[in-house]
């Protein structure tokens, strides 16, 4: 029997065997050839090479190095995929330090509970200004107040909204904002940072992303820019003071029957 042909017949039946597998996978089996079969192939390849004209040293190396890069490049994505899920659960297992601590936020929200504001509008600006202007904007973009605070230095500031509008009433409950419009001397605008405190009394995990409940606001973790635990410091450790003896009632008096 002719080597040659007996050869090209043994690649032939490898290569229908392959393909067979690939477009019929058995049941439990693999629908995708991995780096061993690829392995497999070159060695029935090398092993049946025909002795008078043998398979080219260089492209075999060529084989074997898009191996070896295949094979880091499958170890390099496995090993991404593991350190985006320890980096998800670390920052689950951090975002709990968040309850019940007071913090800043970045943004204006504000949300009105029971007729009150929960915070008031925290704002930096970096030069004095001539003229300081905060704006509470309501649904609908709507203007509901505004507040002309005149001239102020440059630093941080705190600007306390009453929960009424322009006509003197009560709001509505619901989600507000500031809107803080400062210019300088000059006239030109000037950049304000815009900040709203409060709470979190709340944490809920949404797509790989920690969301935390501040003044009854939905915010991402990553909006947070300071955190403390004032509250905690200035009412944590209170206790209620014991009734005082000289504030119960006395008995009523009864007079002696004559």
């Amino acid at each position: 029997m002719n080597p040659v042909n007996n050869t090209g017949d043994q690649l032939r039946t490898a290569s229908n065997s392959l393909n067979s597998a690939i477009a019929t996978p058995t049941a439990g089996g693999k629908d995708k050839l991995a780096k061993d079969d690829f392995l497999k192939l070159l060695m029935a390849q090398v092993s049946n090479q025909d002795p008078l004209n043998p398979m080219d040293s260089e492209g075999m190396m060529n084989q074997l190095t898009q191996m070896g890069s295949l094979e880091q490049m499958i170890g390099i994505n496995e090993g991404i995929s593991n350190l985006h899920q320890v980096q998800a659960d670390i920052a689950r297992a951090n975002a709990y330090t968040f309850l019940d601590k007071d913090v800043s936020v970045r943004g204006g929200a504000a949300s009105v509970i029971e007729g009150r504001p929960t915070s008031p509008a925290v704002y930096d600006i970096p030069r004095e200004a001539a003229e300081v202007k905060v704006a509470v904007i309501g649904p609908g973009d709507a203007v509901v107040r505004s507040m002309l605070l005149g001239q102020q230095p440059a630093g941080s500031h705190e600007a306390t909204w009453d929960g009424l509008d322009e006509a003197g009433n009560r709001v509505v409950d619901g989600n507000y904002r500031y809107e803080v419009l400062a210019k300088g001397t000059d006239g030109e605008s000037i950049p304000v940072d815009l900040f709203s405190r409060g709470k979190v009394s709340g944490i809920r995990f949404e797509n790989g992303r920690s969301l935390v409940k501040v003044n009854g606001r939905e915010l991402d973790v990553r909006n947070i820019v300071e955190l403390s635990n004032q509250s905690q410091r200035l009412f944590g450790g209170k206790q209620p003071l014991p009734v005082q003896p000289y504030l119960n009632p006395k008995p009523p008096r009864v007079d002696a029957a004559e």
